[in-house]
């Protein structure tokens, strides 16, 4: 039931870290002729609630004589706490707000909300670890190829030589063949009588 009037005042509370069924708030009183602890007029059940946005944690106590003035206090690392049987003193961060003074009717019940306040307070003063910083992937080795890549000569391989075959019917003429078509010539007597029948002829027309 608290826990849902909470969130009525306050949506970002996301949990009640801890509670105590009652306590009666004190200020510290330190102007004029008699300083001292006055109440604040604010008696109630006192609530360390955690929100999901800063500040992170907070002091509530929740004021059952009026049900308006509620003690709301930001946790900070600037706290300074003090405690003795019974009672909870602290100073907030501001110095112009007064010295805080929480009475318990129990005891064991100040002892449990000192030690959690005491490691709230801890945790704020800690400094934040550092997150890890994201390593992008490494990128693919790409070996840089020259502008012009010369390429390797390549040395044409002597071919043999290839005699074409002759074709049916065709006479291949060499040397050897001309002499000896020559030779048969010169055996051939009609073919010498020609010969010397040119030769005559040519003669006499000289």
């Amino acid at each position: 039931m608290e826990y849902q009037t909470l969130v009525q005042g306050d949506s970002q509370i996301e949990q009640v870290v801890i509670q105590s069924k009652f306590v009666v708030a004190y200020h510290l009183q330190q102007e004029g002729p008699t300083p001292g602890w006055r109440k604040a007029n604010i008696e109630g059940p006192v609530f360390v609630v955690r929100r999901s946005t800063p500040p992170r944690y907070q002091l509530i106590v929740k004021n059952h004589q009026d049900g308006t003035s509620d003690l709301v206090d930001d946790l900070h690392p600037d706290w300074e706490m003090d405690c003795q049987s019974k009672y909870i003193f602290y100073k907030v961060e501001d110095p112009s707000k007064k010295i805080r003074g929480l009475w318990f009717h129990e005891d064991s019940e100040r002892i449990r909300v000192e030690k959690l306040l005491e490691n709230l307070l801890q945790e704020l003063r800690s400094p934040p670890a550092p997150q890890p910083v994201p390593v992008p992937p490494a990128a693919p080795q790409v070996q840089a190829m020259p502008a012009h890549q010369p390429q390797a000569p390549t040395h044409a391989q002597p071919q043999p030589a290839v005699t074409p075959a002759p074709a049916p019917g065709s006479v291949t003429i060499t040397p050897a063949t001309v002499r000896a078509a020559l030779h048969r010539l010169a055996d051939d007597d009609n073919f010498l009588r020609t010969i010397m029948d040119h030769l005559a002829k040519a003669q006499a027309a000289g």
